[in-house]
């Protein structure tokens, strides 16, 4: 895609607005925009100049941009869609945003400036996601995010595990919170700590057994060794 594809796709998510030849603007509805946010994953995952553009454009400012239009829905009794609606637009962008940064040592400081803003979490918090409902959704979508796990844009659905390479399960005794076959958290490694540091804050809101199996999640990274006690720390 050239740079300038890439940042109409960005400014169009950022104003919620798409302008036709004719210069009437419409909408986006909520379908739309994850259809937008699949093709921006999908660029970027296609090109790794486009993570340059991506960034330079102010691409991870859309953290912000779209929690905000969605906290404005929920205000408007109106329009008011469904959570459900508002978690699958959440699932969609984030995904995008592990896209963007993934290996890409410049946009990890672009995103940890976003992500780690008190605007951010005040977003996150008003969005409602933050629910018995979605709280582990949300957690796992922030853990990719943080050791930078690539996965498609797609709902997140815990009840379907077989259909998801990695996804948060009931924990027990072994403590693991993404879990696959071949996914050792003492093995992975944490580049954007600024995620884990939106879930430490949000820790009091989550219910007390998903508490304890994320602190044990976080236990058992920051074991993994000097650089993510490092990452760990510094956040």
């Amino acid at each position: 895609a050239h740079p300038e594809d890439l940042g109409a796709l960005i400014e169009i998510l950022k104003s919620g607005m798409i302008t036709s030849m004719s210069g009437s603007q419409y909408k986006l509805h909520h379908d739309a925009k994850c259809d937008t946010l699949g093709a921006l994953w999908r660029i970027l995952g296609a090109n790794h100049s486009a993570q340059r553009v991506f960034g330079e454009a102010t691409g991870f400012s859309l953290l912000l941009t779209m929690l905000h239009s969605l906290h404005r829905e929920a205000g408007n009794d109106d329009t008011q869609p469904s959570l459900m609606v508002h978690m699958k637009i959440f699932c969609f962008l984030l995904r995008v945003m592990t896209a963007g940064v993934y290996n890409n040592s410049v946009n990890r400081i672009s995103l940890h400036s976003v992500i780690s803003s008190q605007a951010f979490y005040d977003l996150l918090c008003e969005s409602g996601l933050l629910c018995v409902d979605y709280e582990k959704e949300v957690i796992q979508l922030l853990l990719e995010l943080t050791l930078e796990i690539v996965l498609p844009p797609q709902s997140v659905n815990l009840q379907q595990a077989e259909g998801v390479p990695y996804e948060i399960v009931e924990s027990g005794s072994a403590g693991y919170f993404i879990s696959s076959s071949s996914f050792r958290p003492e093995k992975e490694r944490v580049y954007n700590a600024g995620a884990i540091v939106v879930l430490i804050r949000s820790l009091l809101q989550f219910t007390p057994k998903v508490q304890l199996d994320l602190l044990n999640f976080m236990e058992k990274l920051a074991h993994a060794g000097p650089f993510n006690q490092e990452n760990l720390t510094s956040a």
